[in-house]
């Protein structure tokens, strides 16, 4: 039997291959995938209005996703500037595994990534950071070196960047190093 913290990591780690297997994505991306997929053929004005996220930001996240594959652009037949975004490929596989935790409801999904958002406390919390959270989660208590090894095989210093913010920002206590 599956874990809560279990199936977080899961997840979390399902969204990392959702994002091109880049832990460094934030949570806002991962959110803003999940709805172009609730509702294919949403545009960007959409996207906005649902998760209050400005133009600007938009603009950016949008153009990370379709540089790293993750959606596609189509034409719109009613409005020349409207560009419909729908997510594909490994992102759409990946993110319906992630779905796969929560009987395929994009909501219950959008709620676990706000949740997650709000124990971080931090402008722009990354996959990185929500899997370290999960991690110490499922395991209860670990130590740095333990929730590390259980982290992307990324750069050392990154992995304990990341962890020492959590750290210093209070949303983990420092275990044993």
């Amino acid at each position: 039997m599956t874990t809560r913290g279990q199936k977080a990591c899961l997840v979390v780690d399902h969204l990392v291959e959702a994002l091109g297997n880049d832990p460094s994505s934030s949570l806002r991306r991962a959110l803003i995938l999940n709805d172009i997929d609730q509702h294919p053929g949403t545009t960007q004005t959409e996207i906005m209005s649902r998760l209050g996220i400005d133009k600007s930001a938009m603009n950016r996240e949008i153009e990370w996703l379709f540089n790293y594959g993750c959606v596609m652009r189509q034409e719109s037949e009613d409005d020349g500037r409207a560009k419909p975004l729908e997510i594909c490929g490994y992102s759409k596989r990946a993110l319906d595994s992630a779905l796969d935790y929560f009987q395929g409801n994009h909501e219950s999904l959008k709620k676990f990534l706000e949740g997650v958002t709000k124990i971080l406390k931090q402008e722009k919390p990354t996959l990185r950071d929500a899997r370290i959270i999960a991690t110490l989660y499922e395991k209860g208590s670990a130590t740095k070196g333990e929730v590390i090894d259980n982290l992307y095989s990324g750069p050392a210093t990154t992995d304990n960047r990341a962890y020492k913010k959590l750290v210093d920002e209070g949303v983990i206590k420092s275990g044993q190093t």
